[in-house]
């Protein structure tokens, strides 16, 4: 039995079906359809002639909004027109506005965009605070850098002052040892005449002892010319293998006694004066060493840093001096050589100690920080 509704209902007119068609094409592929004769009526073939042409333009202006291009022109009418070209005005008023930030002008705000006003005057104002946080750190910059530059001023000032003042002490430092060194030479030289005229063994041990005290004050003041030096050159790397061979030559080693020198090419951190560490240990080895035959120089990486090594098979340093022999002072000779050794390594943080065993031979380690040498081939 038929649906009592749809008696007497036709089928919906054929040229409906084709205005739908075109439309759905239209909204589809973004083109009007070239056959547009839906109807027998012109006014009506019209009407949808431009009711499509509306649709296809806006749908280009949206297209184009979305890829960013402002530039395009929408001649469709009605609310949604309307609707994008105020969006349209709002970008391009938005876009003008970044263009002033960009500049430098964080005054801008935008109150025409809702929600995206408030993210977009939120950033603006904490590019601003940023802009004025960033000038006071700017400021402190200068004024630090101007208490710097004044500072430096200052400190050149006083360090030209100090060399002025060191050189006039070096200068006077040297004519003062030049005139002591002629003075022992004629005292030293009075008491050789006066122990060849002399005829009683008291005296004579008197004029003896005077004369060993005038060696030692000769030899104390020539060490006084390597203190006066230590530290008055930069440090530069120095190539150990090269010291301890211009060293070696200036000694008189006998042919009984062997020296080696069992590291690689290594250069240490140090102060120019670290040659005569090298010869007072050798110097040493040949004064106290007795029956010596035997000098070995040797490198050691460790884990915190490096060592270079010094041994001889003599007697050794005996357990009670060893605590002693880095004092000013102590000793047979001067007693500066092992005490000006350590001042020497101590200007670029080496450091030294003895580790042999008495009866066996002196073991003297210098301790050299990871970043106080380097070995040829390493970076």
């Amino acid at each position: 039995m038929a649906d009592k509704n749809s008696e007497g209902q036709s089928p919906a007119p054929d040229c409906l079906n084709k205005a739908l068609q075109a439309i759905e094409e239209t909204l589809s592929t973004g083109s009007i359809p070239e056959d547009l004769a839906i109807s027998a009526d012109v006014e009506t073939n019209k009407k949808l002639q431009a009711i499509l042409m509306d649709i296809s333009a806006t749908q280009r202006f949206t297209l184009a909004l979305a890829q960013g291009n402002l530039s395009q022109d929408l001649a469709a009418r009605g609310r949604m027109a309307g609707c994008l070209k105020t969006l349209q005005s709002g970008l391009r008023h938005l876009t003008w506005q970044a263009g002033q930030i960009a500049g430098g002008d964080l005054s801008q705000r935008v109150h025409f965009m809702g929600d995206f006003s408030d993210s977009f005057n939120t950033m603006v104002e904490r590019l601003s605070e940023e802009k004025i946080n960033r000038a006071r750190r700017e400021d402190d910059l200068r004024r630090i850098n101007a208490t710097l530059a004044d500072e430096i001023a200052e400190r050149r000032k006083i360090e030209d002052a100090l060399r002025l003042a060191n050189k006039k002490i070096t200068m006077l430092s040297s004519i003062t040892r030049h005139d002591i060194r002629n003075q022992l030479l004629a005292l030293r030289g009075f008491l050789g005449l006066s122990l060849m005229s002399a005829k009683e063994p008291e005296l004579i041990g008197f004029i003896r002892k005077g004369d060993r005290a005038a060696e030692t004050i000769g030899n104390q003041i020539e060490f006084t010319k390597y203190y006066e030096e230590i530290g008055v050159n930069a440090p530069e790397w120095q190539d150990i293998a090269e010291l301890i061979q211009m060293t070696r030559s200036e000694l008189p080693i006998p042919d009984s006694v062997k020296v080696t020198a069992d590291l690689p090419h290594v250069n240490v951190y140090a102060d120019g004066l670290i040659e005569k560490v090298f010869y007072n240990l050798m110097e040493n080895t040949l004064r106290h060493g007795e029956n010596v035959s035997r000098i070995r120089f040797s490198f050691i990486e460790t884990d915190s840093g490096a060592e270079i090594v010094y041994e001889d098979n003599g007697i050794g340093i005996s357990a009670e001096d060893k605590p002693h022999i880095f004092q000013k002072g102590f000793g047979k000779n001067t007693g500066l050589g092992l005490f000006l050794s350590q001042e020497i390594l101590a200007i670029t943080g080496l450091s030294m100690q003895e580790e042999g065993e008495p009866g066996k031979g002196v073991r003297f380690v210098i301790a050299v920080p990871k970043d106080g040498y380097r070995i040829s081939g390493e970076s």
